[in-house]
């Protein structure tokens, strides 16, 4: 499974961004194969995009709660594949994120079969983007002030007074996605750890981001924090998310990379000890 942590080499352009409406396709129940709905779903997005356009295509896929969790995860996971392989199938040649969420998001009550058929479902959110290669390069995070705190291994949120916050460090994500690059995963394994270990801890999870105002992304970010943590078994009750655009910048200034980086970031609020 492609997760979150997919990270490829190039860099976006700001203002060439055109996130599109997201597309809905069902399954039948306990099944990852493609209904003859939702192929025709499927073949009208094709048709819809620019054969000369780039972009990201974000593909997540959801089961009712019918059978145990292991087992819907898989199949979550196996659905959204089924997706990419088939718009794969079509050369439909573009960059595919995949992610599978069991049960954890249902967005209908899963008590009759109306709403388990709703839950039964692949999300794929298209992104337009203008895109330009470059060589691998080694990147540098400009230092974080020192008047911003960072959770990292030698911090602790319980040691946190509620209603402060910290920046979740090294959790950064590539230009004008929602996509965390690699060297976060370290941070969000340490950030289940906390929860896990201190089971009456509330947090607000926020997302931020640089150079122009975007609250969808932000929004975007932050969900990607909170879905991993329900994805883990933290339990929603424990989690908000919530996006502020580019209202709360680390720096003022972010043309240079170093600081929009930073300014490209979670931040993690302690709401209830």
């Amino acid at each position: 499974m492609k997760n979150l942590f997919f990270f490829f080499a190039f860099s976006m352009l700001p203002g060439f961004i055109n996130a599109q409406a997201k597309t809905i396709i069902h399954f039948d129940s306990n099944k990852s194969e493609l209904r003859s709905d939702a192929v025709k779903v499927l073949d009208s997005l094709i048709v819809s995009l620019k054969a000369d356009a780039q972009y990201l295509i974000n593909i997540k896929a959801y089961c009712d709660n019918t059978g145990e969790d292991a087992p819907n995860q898989t199949l979550s996971e196996n659905r959204a594949k089924t997706v990419a392989d088939y718009l794969n199938s079509k050369n439909f040649s573009k960059t595919f994120t995949t992610d599978g969420f069991g049960e954890s998001v249902p967005i209908a009550s899963n008590d009759d079969e109306i709403g388990k058929a709703k839950n039964r479902r692949a999300e794929i959110t298209v992104q337009d983007i203008t895109i330009i290669k470059r060589a691998p390069q080694k990147e540098t995070l400009a230092p974080v002030p020192e008047d911003k705190k960072t959770f990292n291994e030698k911090s602790s949120l319980t040691d946190l007074e509620v209603g402060k916050t910290l920046v979740l460090k090294n959790l950064n994500f590539e230009g004008g996605t929602a996509v965390l690059l690699p060297e976060g995963k370290p941070t969000l394994e340490m950030l289940l750890r906390t929860m896990q270990e201190n089971p009456t801890l509330v947090i607000e999870i926020g997302g931020h981001v640089c150079c122009f105002d975007d609250m969808p992304l932000s929004i975007y970010r932050a969900e990607s924090v909170y879905k991993y943590l329900l994805r883990k078994g933290i339990d929603k009750g424990r989690m908000t998310y919530k996006g502020y655009s580019r209202n709360k910048p680390i720096f003022i200034d972010d043309k240079d990379e170093s600081r929009a980086r930073a300014n490209r970031r979670v931040e993690i609020t302690e709401i209830k000890k």
